[in-house]
């Protein structure tokens, strides 16, 4: 630090105009870096733009709320059916498994489930199962069910998979109640069931 020769105010010794009195400074032999030594200029507070950033963007969070990217932001995310996922054949087999545990759990007896080509009359016993085929299908239940309303709990857990297995016709046959069922799915359409 130095004084100022004329008022003597104390300088920082960067300064080329005195504050107080206005009078041109000398820049000191002992300057740093030589004579070409220049003070360094302030630099500018970026924390007021870094503020004002954030507001902008905390408006525009509140602001987008009511606009269809801010229900986009609030949706839930979009879960998969898993049976678009599955194949005709996993639902023909999940299709079957279910059956078999439906009819153990209403007390059936002496059930027998045949797959067969819709052109096809059920298969005789020793034939090719048309399961593996990716065609449409039809399946024939033969059983004796303790009371012909126990038939839902059979069949009604495996409707939603009827569509994905191709499963257009399924008939139910109880020889108890000599009561036959025909179950039909057009493609899009819940299955319906008709009494016949």
């Amino acid at each position: 630090m130095r004084d100022c020769p004329a008022c003597r105010v104390p300088l920082h010794g960067y300064e080329e105009v005195c504050p107080s009195c206005g009078t041109r400074q000398r820049p000191t032999k002992s300057a740093p870096y030589g004579s070409g030594w220049k003070p360094e200029e302030p630099r500018v507070n970026v924390v007021p733009f870094v503020l004002v950033f954030l507001g902008v963007v905390v408006f525009l969070l509140f602001a987008m709320q009511g606009t269809w990217i801010g229900q986009l932001m609030r949706q839930a995310p979009v879960q998969e059916d898993p049976i678009a996922k599955m194949s005709f054949s996993d639902a023909r087999t999940i299709i079957d498994s279910k059956i078999q545990e439906n009819l153990a759990a209403v007390g059936a007896k002496n059930s027998k489930v045949t797959w067969h080509n819709p052109s096809s009359a059920p298969q005789a016993s020793g034939q090719v199962d048309d399961r593996a085929v990716d065609a449409p299908i039809e399946l024939t239940i033969d059983t004796t069910l303790p009371t012909p309303d126990v038939r839902k709990q059979v069949v009604d857990p495996i409707k939603p998979y009827m569509e994905k297995a191709k499963l257009y016709t399924l008939s139910m046959n109880d020889a108890k109640s000599h009561a036959h069922w025909t179950y039909t799915m057009t493609p899009g359409v819940t299955p319906s069931d008709a009494d016949e």
